[in-house]
């Protein structure tokens, strides 16, 4: 098995178990939270719509993560004067040292994954994943990689 499908699913999937184990051992986090958390720290005060095309979930999912985030104090959910329909989502103090967390804890497994390959390998793998991301993108829409 070693197709371009086989091995992307296999490696997101390997690297995901690992990510998602520590999330929930280390900081009691559940599925779906951790990259909610990681994507709050980059993009803080947007609305659902947004944080949800960023995390690469659905709305309703990630209204019912943002809901269980909420019941552990994690982040607030808050409407601005002049938009009544919207709600944007912000990091509590609480949520801000979790997600600091979370991001030692992916650079940790992004370096153990990576231990046997180069600098030079790694950006390579980086720009290569880059351009296949692009590809997968309509054509009219440009693929942000944070």
């Amino acid at each position: 098995m070693d197709s371009l499908h086989y091995l992307l699913m296999k490696s997101h999937a390997c690297f995901s178990r690992q990510v998602v184990s520590r999330a929930q051992r280390e900081l009691g986090l559940s599925p779906g939270q951790p990259k909610v958390l990681d994507s709050l720290m980059d993009h803080e005060g947007c609305d659902q719509k947004t944080l949800a095309a960023h995390c690469e979930i659905e709305q309703a999912t990630l209204g019912s993560i943002l809901s269980r985030m909420e019941e552990k104090g994690l982040v607030q959910r808050q409407r601005q004067p002049g938009n009544r329909r919207s709600l944007f989502v912000y990091l509590t103090p609480e949520g801000r040292g979790a997600a600091q967390a979370m991001r030692e804890i992916f650079r940790q497994e992004e370096e153990a994954a990576a231990r046997k390959l180069t600098p030079e390998q790694k950006e390579a793998l980086r720009a290569l994943l880059q351009q296949f991301c692009q590809g997968l993108a309509p054509e009219e829409q440009e693929v942000e990689i944070v």
